[in-house]
Order: C-alpha cells, then structure tokens, then sequence
C-alpha cells in the first residue's frame, strides 16, 4: 500500500483526514492510503505559486534555458521508472498491462516534446505603413490550476503540467483521487528533476472541496480541467465570476463510420482498440458504429467474432486485452445503461453482463458489450457511458452518415473507413469534431492536438496549440517617427 501525500512548497504535507482506494481487480486489496488536504493547504499552494510567479522567484518565469533543461529531465526519469507506473497503473486502476506500457511512454513523449519550446516561443512584430512599431509578445498566463482524470492519469497531467512549465507558468495540480499514487510518483518524478520549490504544487482531496476551491481562488489565472462535461460547466460558470481564463477537455459520443469500399479486417481491429482500450473508460472512445447498411450483417459477424477473441482478465496479465472498470460506482452506472438498451428492445449481440467467474469475481468487471440496430436518439447513442459498449447503427448515404455521426452534443473524435480518400476528406470536412482518423482509431501523437466542438470542450491540447492555451498576448506599440498624426482627431493645437 502506498502512502501518498500532498507536496506544497517542496514538502510533503501529511493529515488527519485519509481515503482508502481499492484494488479495482481485486476490491478485497487496498492499493493507496492518501492523506486528505484540507482548504488550508490549498490557499497555501496557491500563495506559494502565486509568489513563485509573481517575484520570478528561481528566475524561473525569465530562465527559459532552466525550464527546458527540467523538462528533459522529466522526461527522461519517467521512462526510468516506467516500471514502477506500469505496476502502479495496472493496480491502482486496472489498466491491462501492454496499455499501461503505452500510457507511461506517451506521458515521457510529452514532456520530451515540450521540452525545448521555451527556448522558440517567439513573438511576432511588424512596422506600420506610418512607420511605427507593433511587437506581439507572449507572456505565460500565470498561476495554472490544473485538475486531472483517473482514466488516463499521465498523459492527461502531462499534456497540462508540460506546456504550463515550459512557457513559465506555475502549477497548482489537484489530481483525481482514484489515481492518487500514480499522480504522486509522477509528482516525486517532477520534484526529483531539479525543479524549483513551489514551480509544481500538488493537493491531494475531493473535488467538490478542493477543485472547487481552486476554480474559485482568485489568485489563480488560469483553470485547465478534463473530466466530465456536466462538471465542466460548473468549471465555466464559476470561473466566468472573475473572467479566470479556461481550457476544458470534456466528454465524447463518437462515430466509427465505417463505409463497404474499406478494408473491413482492418477496420474491425480498429474498432476494437477504439473501443475497448482502458475497458472503454476513454472520452475519445469510438463508441458509436455507424456502418453503411449493404454491409451491416457481415459487419455485426465480425464484430462479434473479434469481442470474443479479447481476453478479459487480470490486468497483470500479457494478454490481458479488457480490465475492470475502475470502482463500483462505475460498475453499477455502465450495467445500468446496458440494462436501459435491453429494456428499450435493442438487439444484444454479445456480453451484457457483470462477469462473474470465479478468479475475476472480486473485480469490476463487465463483459464487453454490443448493442445493434440503435436508434440515433436513445440514451445508449446519446451519452457518454464511459465503459465497454458499443452500439451500432446504419447508414445508406454519406449524407446520412454525416448527419448521424453529428447528431449528439458532443465533438471531439471520429474515425472514418474507406479506401476512397477523397471521400474520406469530404466527410471529414463535415464531420464537427477535433480529432478525426482516416482508417486509423484513437492514435495521440504530441505533435498532433486534442479537443473538441460543441460540449466536448473549449481549447486544444498536445501539439503547437498545447501550448497557446497557457500564454497571453500582449502588444507593445512604439512611436517611432514623432508624427503623433492621430492624436488630432481630439486635440487640436
């Protein structure tokens, strides 16, 4: 069991106050121990950022070559302790192990991608055609709030934490509580890098406690949150009060299109990845197929052909493809939803089910599931269930298809399949999301973004952008020729 503490100033702060977290694949073993924060210490977290920025205490905010030299090291420690993130993601949230590997060396990427920029981030200028001077120069934000999932717990910290430093922000970090002991080695890594006392700042607690009094805090600039939408809203209304700069990364319903001239074979191993990775616990999950109907039962056969091929078991486990969902508060929201399909009459095609075998029974487990012939409008193809179901739908146009794929309040991936490419760029040029495949599923590379339309989201993260969302804009305008010729249009000598 792992003790985990909140780090203000550099120091470690214990508490009276404890939660216990569970193993998710084994509930009867007790993985995290996480000293509870209290207001207190939050207000203290955010003085010391705020004077860390506001002083440049460590020359940090000025010192680019410093900022980028720590990101390298993080970088490079997070791939040195890879082992110990792999084991800590598989227990503490039930991650499969070959997707844990691949979660902590998308996490090191991060870093290592941001790691460099301070040194580039360039402002812009340009001489007016009387004369004068105009120079745009980019400042970071300030004191950032950054407030993070358990589901994808590294790289969703690294895609907020990175670009904030390397830019010269502070950070005020208030990871999800079912993924403490993950956030609090990644927090050791981060101090362990050479960085500043106070630069990074870590509260451990409830949401509805300290994210709340985060969000509120006036001395912070900036919120960066991703979880669910209905939170997200709070997040915006309350920070709309002081006009506190937001970035959200929300919810998603998104559509596989999957049209007959594709490579079907490729298309269905796709859809599994899309799907299932993290036992479907993905806001970008591909949850919706929305295949062309000429096709639609070859394509059912598939699909169920390939659920039944994964393996879902113990996490530890190489060939473990499917883990549990990650508490029973999530168990029971995702068996409810299933119950909702089966009561609405739509045709199950497999799972359905807790399962409830022998060595899997102290888990949360349930079975990979597949609803087809849904309508576009239910509850199952309308919201975010956050677990492994799939529904299917069917099209016959590509005007069809497009006005399905685009018919939830969300926006924030699609995939679409057909080896016709310039199909392929008209749909995507009407599809409203910020993340569309081309015969591909749910791939995240730094250099790309992430973020999404309509209700998934405000901003973008990873990538070129990434960056933005934690700088300002400032304008120096400079009389260059003493003409002052504008100054007549009010006083005149």
């Amino acid at each position: 069991m792992i003790e985990v503490k909140s780090i203000i100033d550099g120091e470690e702060v214990k508490s009276d106050q404890y939660y216990y977290r569970e193993c998710p694949y084994d509930t009867e073993k007790t993985v995290t121990k996480a000293h509870v924060a209290n207001v207190e210490d939050l207000k203290r977290a955010i003085d010391t950022a705020r004077d860390v920025f506001d002083n440049n205490r460590y020359n940090w905010v000025s010192d680019y070559k410093q900022r980028d030299r720590i990101l390298f090291k993080i970088s490079e420690k997070i791939r040195e302790e890879s082992q110990t993130f792999i084991e800590l993601l598989v227990n503490e949230i039930g991650m499969p192990l070959r997707q844990a590997r691949a979660h902590v060396n998308a996490a090191a990427d991060i870093f290592e991608y941001y790691a460099g920029f301070g040194a580039k981030l360039y402002g812009n200028m340009k001489f007016l055609p009387n004369g004068d001077l105009i120079q745009l120069v980019k400042e970071p934000v300030g004191v950032v709030g950054a407030i993070t999932p358990w589901n994808f717990p590294l790289t969703q910290s690294a895609r907020k934490i990175a670009p904030a430093l390397a830019v010269g922000c502070v950070v005020v970090w208030k990871p999800a509580s079912y993924a403490s002991a993950i956030s609090y080695h990644l927090a050791k890594v981060i101090m362990g890098s050479g960085i500043p006392k106070g630069v990074v700042n870590v509260v451990f607690g409830p949401g509805e406690k300290i994210g709340s009094e985060l969000v509120k805090d006036s001395k912070v600039d900036k919120i960066s949150f991703t979880g669910e939408t209905t939170t997200g809203k709070g997040i915006m209304q309350e920070a709309s009060k002081n006009i506190k700069r937001v970035s959200l990364e929300l919810g998603g319903k998104n559509p596989f299109i999957l049209f007959k001239d594709a490579n079907i074979n490729q298309a269905i191993k796709g859809l599994m990845y899309g799907m299932f990775r993290n036992a479907g616990q993905a806001c970008g999950a591909t949850t919706r197929l929305i295949v062309e109907e000429s096709i639609a039962s070859e394509v059912e056969k598939a699909v169920v052909n390939a659920v039944k091929k994964l393996k879902i078991g113990n996490p530890n486990l190489e060939d473990t493809d499917v883990g549990p969902v990650v508490s029973k508060s999530q168990e029971n929201k995702v068996l409810s939803y299933i119950d909702i399909g089966i009561k609405e009459g739509y045709k199950l095609l497999i799972g359905g089910k807790k399962v409830t075998s022998t060595e899997l029974e102290k888990g949360y487990f349930i079975e990979p599931t597949v609803f087809s012939n849904v309508d576009n409008k239910s509850k199952i193809a309308q919201e975010e269930i956050f677990g492994p179901v799939l529904v299917i739908m069917y099209f016959r146009s590509e005007d069809d298809a497009v006005s399905i794929a685009n018919d939830v309040i969300y926006g924030l991936t699609a995939s679409i399949w057909t080896n016709d490419y310039r199909k392929a760029l008209r749909i995507s040029r009407m599809i409203k999301a910020g993340s569309i495949w081309i015969n591909d599923a749910y791939t995240q590379p730094s250099e790309g973004l992430w973020g999404g339309y309509k209700q998934s989201g405000i901003g973008r993260e990873l990538g070129l952008q990434g960056i933005e969302d934690f700088v300002e804009v400032k304008m120096l305008y400079t009389n260059v020729n003493d003409a002052y010729t504008h100054f007549k249009q009010v006083y005149k000598e």
